[in-house]
């Protein structure tokens, strides 16, 4: 077992065990989780200004990991998930024969790291998204091809933008899970060479950006404190006899960089009361904590005008205008039956009564007890 716990070291001292760069990886996978179901419960309390929010839940954590990891590559030449684990990112190979004597990486690596960060989980997931869509999702294991693409058939005098989409959507619907096959397979391919010591990168995307990572030592530390001070005497001077224009922005900066190094301590808090919850829910305690006052429900959300009609019959489908079958649930609270809602929000995206933005993955079937 000691052998097993070093996996990756090869007698280096400064080099990361597999181990410990496979726990930043599910830290930095278990982020977007938690961050989401934040945003959801407070969505929950104030759907009408939040609700949005939650819908472009993708894009916002994008663009806040991609603040956080620039601040953090920036500072400690390192993601903030390598950071926790106290990794840096180094020139690997040839990049480090050149730059021999510096210790920092250059913006170039910086933006490439960044992309590799932020963009590629971003691409990956939206592939993931639509391939769901383009396959028919999880309603086509239950109901067979009912809600699946598969049998579009390309008719000729059709507009061309409508056989070009069908066509698309045909190839990518086959072509896609090789290409995901393939990707899985390179990242698992670098794991066990780096794990072997047959090369230095732990994924391809390190490869890409020509760098590898290390553990930090305590002169990395210390020049770290030291850069810190020095850049601390550097704006206290130029601070002096400054405009309130200069003054205001060196404040709002300064406490963004506080903010961002306060995420370490607050993101993985965020992270285990996740997890908590999860286990809580999940477990009988939940169930024998006794009975608590039932919250009052969320503000309704008004119908749209332009939308269906609601019946005056709560048991009715407003769709079909039949009584509902396999009755499911909608973020803006109303009720459907479940094969006409997903045909619905799968063909328009949003909710047939109020309009608001939705998707399949956010139907909720309701079962009776």
């Amino acid at each position: 077992m000691e052998y097993l716990s070093n996996l990756g070291a090869a007698g280096d001292a400064y080099r990361p065990s597999l181990f410990e760069l496979v726990a930043q990886d599910k830290m930095r996978d278990l982020l977007k989780p938690a961050v989401r179901y934040v945003m959801s419960v407070y969505a929950q309390r104030y759907p009408r200004h939040l609700l949005r929010l939650v819908n472009r839940h993708d894009e916002i954590f994008s663009v806040l990991m991609l603040l956080i990891e620039q601040h953090y590559l920036r500072e400690w030449d390192a993601s903030f998930a390598e950071h926790f684990y106290g990794l840096k990112r180094t020139a690997a190979g040839a990049s480090r024969r050149q730059r021999k004597g510096v210790h920092h990486l250059t913006s170039s690596q910086i933006w490439r790291s960044v992309f590799c960060l932020v963009a590629v989980p971003y691409i990956k997931t939206k592939l993931d998204e639509t391939f769901e869509t383009v396959s028919g999702g999880p309603g086509s294991h239950i109901f067979g091809n009912m809600f699946s693409n598969e049998n579009e058939t390309v008719v000729g005098n059709e507009p061309a933008l409508v056989r070009y989409k069908k066509r698309s959507r045909k190839l990518f619907r086959i072509v896609y899970p090789y290409v995901n096959a393939v990707y899985q397979g390179l990242i698992f391919v670098y794991q066990i060479g780096y794990m072997y010591g047959k090369t230095d990168y732990y994924s391809p995307w390190l490869h890409l950006c020509g760098l590898q990572t290390r553990r930090m030592s305590m002169k990395d530390y210390s020049d770290q404190e030291d850069r810190q001070k020095a850049a601390k005497q550097v704006a206290q001077a130029a601070l002096q006899g400054a405009s309130r224009f200069r003054l205001a922005r060196h404040m709002i900066a300064t406490i963004l960089t506080r903010g961002f190094d306060f995420l370490k301590y607050a993101l993985p808090m965020s992270i285990f009361f996740f997890k908590f919850l999860e286990w809580w829910y999940s477990s009988e305690y939940h169930n024998q904590a006794g009975t608590k006052p039932i919250p009052p429900p969320p503000e309704a959300i008004p119908p749209n005008p332009a939308g269906l009609p609601v019946p005056a019959d709560s048991t009715i489908c407003p769709i079909c205008a039949k009584p509902r079958t396999n009755p499911t649930m909608i973020p803006s609270g109303y009720v459907f039956c479940y094969p006409c809602i997903y045909k619905y929000v799968d063909e328009m995206g949003k909710c047939p009564i109020t309009w608001i933005e939705t998707k399949t993955e956010e139907l909720r079937k309701i079962y009776s007890m």
